[in-house]
This record gives C-alpha cells, structure tokens and sequence, in this order.
C-alpha cells in the first residue's frame, strides 16, 4: 500500500520554493542568452559582428551588441558591419534576441510590408504610423484626400506665417550680435519649433505658435517628450515596455492619475542591499523617464481630444458651407471626410447594409499625435542637418542663394521675403538636389524594425516567426555599390537631372512599400520653404573650428548639441 496523504505547500520548506524558482529562472536565462542565440538558432550561421572577448561573454551578455548602437553614431555601427560582414548578417541583441539585417533591394521588398508599433505607439499614438494590415489599408486610404496634390498646393501658403515670424526673431538676434560677427545658433531648437507651428496649423488647424509662445500647453509637452529622447532613454523605455501589458498601462488615464505614487513603488525590497545603490539609481532614472513621459502624453492626448471636439461641431454646425471646404488641415480634412461619408450611408437605402469604414473618435486622436510624431521632430531634424551640411560647403550654399534670388520680395524690415508656392518649390533644382541629398545622408530616421509575421526563406535564410528584422536605412542610403566611392560624402551634383539617378530604387529615408511615409512630399515641400528663406536671408557656418556634429543613436537622428551655427545678414 503506498501512503495517500497529500503533501501541503505549507509543509515545504520556503527556501526549497525559493531554490526550484531560482533553477527554472537561471535555466530559462541559460537557454535565452546562451542554448538558443548560439548553438540552437537556425541563424547563428549568418555572418556578423561576435561577442568576442571573455569579459563581453560573461558580463555583456545579456546586452549584446546593443551597447554598440547606444554608444556609437545613429547607423555607423550596422555601417561597418555591413561592409565587414556582407548585406545579410545576424546581430545579437539584448537578452538573447536576434536581429537580422538584410540590406539587399530585394530581401527588403520581402521585409518591408511587416512592422512593430509598441515602442512608436506609445509615443506616436495607433495612427498611421503604426497600424498595420486592413485597419492600415482602410486608414490610409481615408487619409489620402488629404496628403493630395491638391490639398497640398493650397496648403503651401500656411507655412509662410512661422516661417516669417523665424526669419524676424533670427535678424533680431543677428543684429543684436556684439562686434557685427554674427550670433551662434542652437539651430535644431529653431527648426524644431517653426516645424511644430507649421505641422500644428497644417495638420491640425491649430496655433501653436511656440517661436513666441514659450508657455503653449502642446507646445511645452511636445518639448518634455523630445527632450527624453536619447539612446539612453530609448534604452530604459525599451526595457520598460519589454513587460508584457506596459505599453497599454502607460497610456492609461490610471497611469497618468498614480504617476507619482507609482515611482514610489518599492521596487528594491528584494534586492540584497549591497546592490542598492547602483540598482536604485538606474531604478529611479527608468521610473523618473517613465513619469515625464505619461504626464505628457497624457497633456498632449487633452490637447488632441479638445481639438477633435472642436473639429466636430465647427463641421456639424458648418455643415458644406465655403467656410468649410475653405480649409485645408488634415484634422478638418478627416472629420468632413467621415461625416460625408455617414451622411451618404444614410441616404443610400435608408443606412442598410454594411456601413463604409470611418475613423473612430479615438483613431483621429490617434492621428494627432502621429501628426506631431511623424511631422514635427523628423522635418526638423532634416533642416538641421541641411543647414549643417550648407555650413560646411559654402559653394553649394551660394549656388542655392543665386537660384532663389529670382524669387524674392523686398519688405519693409530689411529681410528678403520669401512665397514660394508649391510648383516653384518643386521645380527649384539645385534646391531639389540639396535636400535629397541631405536626407540622404542624414535620414531623420536612421533605422526602423520590421518582425517576421510567418517562419520563411529570405536570401536562402530560414528566419523563423518572430524574428526581428532591422532595416539601416542610413546604411542602404550610403552603399558604395549603389552611389560609388563618395558614397559617405555630401555631393548635390548627384541628384541632378542630367545624371539620371532616381530616388525611388536608392534610398529608404520615407521608406518603400505599403508602409512608406504618406507625408513624404508634403515633408519635402516643407523643408524646401523653410531652407529657401533662411538661405536667402543667412549665411550659415560652423560655430567654430573643428566644429563636429554628432547624431543622437536614437528614435530620429537630431543632433547631440543642438547644432549651433554661426548665423550672419546676407548683404543685400
């Protein structure tokens, strides 16, 4: 007879408990960080970079190369390991993951149409940016009308009120310079918000104006936000949202009410207290970030909501009036759009049968905030590294000052003022060639992930599901193959007409495929007015010898230290 007595968990030692949960943890990391990556992974025979030195084995493990990318400039580490390693290598990454890189023009068409949206989600909202599969196809075509020619030739003129507000506020400081030598400039503070008052009144019909107005509610949250945006932080946010539901609590109005109380979580209790003090300060920074963070979204979702709510009744009692169809922000754009439609289901049938796609009220904040996320920070950086580039090549700055001069107005405050419309700004070639080449070199978003939705064969490679894909875009823009020897180097010349070189096939700056940026001409056009006026009536250069700028290895590619430049009149 065998005894049939239960054993109770209350019978069993606590630390026999503790000793089981400790193997199964220290199994589970073994097989995660070590067992899978390098002797199980059907890619670990894919070329690329090792971790090649005992003392990375033992204690960096769990980071992988990731401390590379968080160290080194936005791109220039997946740069050199593309030319050591070939267009398809394997990168380990944090706790074990793998990512793969594949920079070859037809591996790409196979990756781009997948995409990850927690990290950008949380930040940029479920718009456009981020969606994916039908609810990406019906968005998009919804949001179209919007981002048409059409559209945006009428929309062209509303640049021009920040645009001359920054051209008055930068010859203020000029002629306020001591000894005539011109006034430094942190140039990516300007750029950044002029691009947030002309996204803030294209995109959403409301005034901003934080070249003046330094106390502006959206304005200031938008400036707490990109202010988090380091490799670092992109780290920690990284590993906050590694947890499984985080990216939903930290969005959540529970979240935004306990902020304070949640960052005195006593988090550390278990940790042997000769450990605290280091654990306890990079504890404090990850839930300091956390908080910064949900307080401004959530002020920036309030902004949105009350904008949404005035779109809505300004075209409920507007109705089809020219008052209405006069305005050409997308906000308004997308809510006349939604109402035509529900209007039009009604009076066909009575409203039977399967009603059109229509964004939700949650949808369009949604899309306040990819606006903001996707056409804020990103043009702003692309004119930072614009003028960075016409600072250090004056020839090309001159030839651009010439092609524009043709179109100048004199005004009354000794500035050139400047109205191009949209055609002009298209047809303007030099200036065509200048920012193609600058977002060429300096994408504002250097990289980006894509995740294997199915297990599949790329390049003869068996990539298993779940397998994170990383696209170099600044990489893929700077092959040698594709643009010769010079590839690394600033040369507008190439973009010329007569030289035949497409930007289609080339470069991946707005991406390819059903996933490419839908912003992509309108975020040319803008970057072209604002470059067209401060050329016309500035001379940019380095702030002082040896001058360097730095990216920042992070979400978009600004500079590390502002980018200050020395600003001067140009003599009339």
């Amino acid at each position: 007879m065998f005894p049939t007595d239960s054993v109770s968990l209350d019978s069993i030692p606590t630390s026999f408990l503790v000793g089981i949960g400790l193997i199964i943890i220290t199994i589970a990391a073994i097989y995660q960080l070590v067992l899978y990556p390098f002797y199980l992974s059907p890619l670990r025979a894919l070329p690329g970079p090792a971790l090649d030195s005992a003392f990375m084995i033992l204690t960096k493990i769990y980071l992988g190369r990731f401390g590379d990318i968080l160290n080194g400039e936005a791109g220039i580490p997946q740069r050199e390991w593309v030319k050591n390693y070939g267009k398809a290598i394997r990168v380990v990454g944090p706790i074990g993951i793998q990512r793969v890189i594949f920079s070859g023009a037809e591996s790409l068409q196979r990756i781009l149409p997948g995409f990850m949206r927690d990290t950008l989600g949380l930040v940029a909202g479920h718009g456009l940016l981020t969606v994916t599969g039908d609810r990406h196809k019906q968005m998009r075509k919804a949001m179209n009308p919007a981002f048409s020619i059409s559209n945006l030739t009428a929309q062209t003129e509303m640049y021009y009120d920040a645009i001359d507000n920054l051209m008055s506020i930068l010859n203020s400081r000029v002629e306020k310079a001591q000894g005539g030598q011109g006034s430094v400039e942190i140039m990516y503070e300007w750029m950044s918000k002029v691009t947030l008052d002309i996204i803030c009144l294209t995109g959403l019909g409301y005034e901003a104006d934080s070249l003046h107005n330094h106390h502006n509610e959206l304005a200031q949250a938008y400036e707490e936000l990109i202010s988090l945006q380091t490799g670092r932080n992109l780290a920690r946010l990284i590993v906050i949202l590694s947890i499984p539901g985080m990216s939903a609590f930290l969005g959540s109005r529970f979240a935004w009410r306990h902020r304070k109380l949640i960052a005195k979580i006593p988090l550390l209790c278990m940790v042997p207290f000769s450990y605290r003090t280091r654990i306890h300060f990079i504890v404090l920074i990850i839930i300091a970030r956390a908080a910064i963070l949900v307080d401004a979204m959530h002020r920036i979702k309030a902004v949105s909501a009350s904008i949404l709510r005035e779109k809505m009744k300004e075209a409920e009692h507007l109705g089809n009036n020219e008052d209405t169809a006069a305005k050409h922000d997308i906000m308004s754009l997308l809510v006349q759009a939604r109402m035509a439609d529900q209007k039009s289901h009604k009076s066909v049938g009575g409203g039977m049968g399967p009603a059109p796609y229509t964004m939700t009220d949650t949808e369009m904040m949604d899309q306040v905030l990819t606006f903001l996320g996707a056409g804020h920070e990103t043009t702003a950086s692309g004119l930072a590294w614009t003028l960075w580039l016409l600072a250090k090549d004056p020839v090309s700055q001159q030839r651009l000052r010439d092609e524009i001069t043709p179109y100048l107005e004199a005004s009354s405050d000794s500035l050139w003022k400047v109205r191009l419309g949209y055609r002009e700004l298209k047809d303007l070639v030099w200036l065509d060639c200048v920012i193609q080449e600058s977002l060429r070199l300096y994408p504002p978003v250097p990289m980006t992930f894509r995740q294997a939705a199915t297990t599949d064969h790329v390049e003869g490679v068996l990539i298993p599901r779940g397998t994170l894909y990383y696209i170099p875009i600044r990489v893929v823009n700077t092959l040698e193959d594709i643009w010769g020897e010079d590839a690394e180097e600033f040369n507008p010349l190439r973009w010329l007409p007569e030289n035949n070189f497409g930007p289609v096939p080339s470069t991946l700056t707005f991406l390819a495929g059903p996933h490419a940026c839908i912003g992509k001409t309108m975020a040319i056009i803008e970057m072209k007015a604002v470059i067209a006026a401060l050329i016309a009536n500035f001379e940019f250069s380095p702030s002082y010898q040896g001058q360097k700028a730095i990216p920042t290895a992070a979400v978009t590619m600004k500079p590390k230290d502002g980018m200050p430049l020395l600003v001067n009149k140009v003599v009339k």
